[in-house]
C-alpha cells in the first residue's frame, strides 16, 4: 500500500554546499586571505573621507568589519582650511594641518560606507620570497619603514 500526500519535493541543496570546485577554492583562498588580516592593523577609509585605524577582529557576510583599540581620523574642514590659511604667514598659499583624531575602542564600520582598506605592517613583518596570495593585493611603501597593503 502506499500513500500520496501533496507534499513538495524536497528543496534543493544550498547554492553554497554545491559550489563548483572552482568557487569553493576562490572560496577557501578568501577565507585564508581574512584569517591572515585577523589581528592585523587596518586603516579603513569610508564615503565620508574619514579614516579609521584599528586592529582586525572580525567581518561578515555584507562586508561590514570590526575594529578594536581604534582611533577615527577626519579632514580638516573647509571652514578650518581658510581660517588656517588666513592666519599663515606662508607667501606660497600652502597650508599643513593636521587631521583630528579621537579614540573610539572597539567600532563597526558598516561595509555599504568603506571605500578602501589598508592593512599596515611593519617590514619586519613581512614574508620575504613568498608570493602573494593574489587576491587583489598591491603593497604600497608606508611612512616611517611601514607597509601598506591596499586590500580595496
Amino acid at each position: 500500500m502506499s500513500i500520496t500526500t501533496g507534499a513538495s519535493p524536497p528543496p534543493s541543496p544550498h547554492p553554497a554546499l554545491s559550489a563548483s570546485p572552482s568557487q569553493q577554492q576562490q572560496k577557501e583562498e578568501a577565507t585564508a586571505f581574512l584569517r591572515s588580516l585577523l589581528n592585523k592593523n587596518l586603516q579603513v577609509t569610508t564615503t565620508d573621507n574619514r579614516m579609521f585605524y584599528g586592529e582586525f577582529k572580525c567581518t561578515d557576510s555584507e562586508s561590514n568589519i570590526i575594529l578594536a583599540h581604534t582611533y577615527e581620523y577626519r579632514q580638516p574642514t573647509a571652514q578650518q582650511i581658510s581660517s588656517a590659511a588666513a592666519a599663515s604667514d606662508s607667501s606660497s598659499g600652502k597650508v599643513t594641518m593636521d587631521m583630528t583624531s579621537r579614540y573610539l575602542g572597539l567600532v563597526v564600520v558598516p561595509g555599504k560606507y568603506i571605500v578602501r582598506i589598508e592593512a599596515q605592517e611593519f617590514t619586519s613583518q613581512l614574508r620575504r620570497g613568498k608570493g602573494s596570495s593574489g587576491i587583489g593585493v598591491g603593497e604600497q611603501r608606508g611612512v616611517g619603514g611601514a607597509e601598506g597593503v591596499a586590500v580595496g
